[in-house]
């Protein structure tokens, strides 16, 4: 488990070369043994939760994404490209070395279960608030450990309800499902 929670960061992309968050277990330790987002909360992404939220980035795409060499190589913060960012301040890692054509290049995906969760979380929070989304985690949670689909179902039909359907008028519509499809994602992926 704490395997799970705080190792996989990956600079080399073989497996033999991942290594653990010190920090994490540092924590972990004085904090009696109790699995949490340590990292993440020291250094909770307020800039990258806005930039997802300004460009509508489409999340599940970040569980295995290939970029170019030359695109971990950005450092235009004007001009950055999400995956570049996310790399550079460890919310991605590298999962394996590929090649696109000729070119070198990496798959990357969260290095560890905190930063999916916590990232993900974060995500979530952005249609429709903190408070609002720790109760339908809850809700979510117990829906998926019982079963029970018609609990989902109101949900998730809450979810679309809450969002305003303005929104549509004199916009990208396929911008818009992607992101609120993101959201459904990163629901999915934070609950147990």
């Amino acid at each position: 488990m704490l395997k799970q929670w705080y190792n996989g960061y990956n600079f080399a992309g073989t497996e033999a070369q991942k290594v653990y968050n010190p920090f994490d277990i540092l924590l972990f330790i004085d904090k009696g043994y109790r699995y949490h987002s340590y990292w993440f909360e020291t250094a909770t992404p307020t800039f990258l939760i806005k930039m997802v939220e300004k460009n509508r980035y489409f999340i599940p795409n970040l569980e295995e994404i290939v970029v170019g060499e030359d695109v971990l190589k950005t450092f235009d913060i004007d001009n950055m490209p999400i995956e570049t960012l996310l790399f550079q301040t460890g919310y991605l890692t590298i999962k394996s070395p590929t090649t696109i054509g000729t070119q070198y290049a990496y798959v990357l995906t969260y290095p560890n279960l905190e930063v999916k969760a916590s990232l993900n979380g974060a995500f979530a929070s952005i249609a429709i608030g903190a408070t609002i989304k720790n109760k339908h985690f809850y809700q979510l949670s117990q829906a998926l450990l019982k079963d029970n689909f018609e609990m989902l179902e109101t949900i998730f039909s809450q979810h679309f309800a809450s969002i305003p359907n303005d929104w549509y008028r004199n916009n990208k519509i396929n911008q818009y499902e992607g992101f609120y499809a993101s959201i459904v994602y990163s629901y999915l992926v934070t609950a147990p």
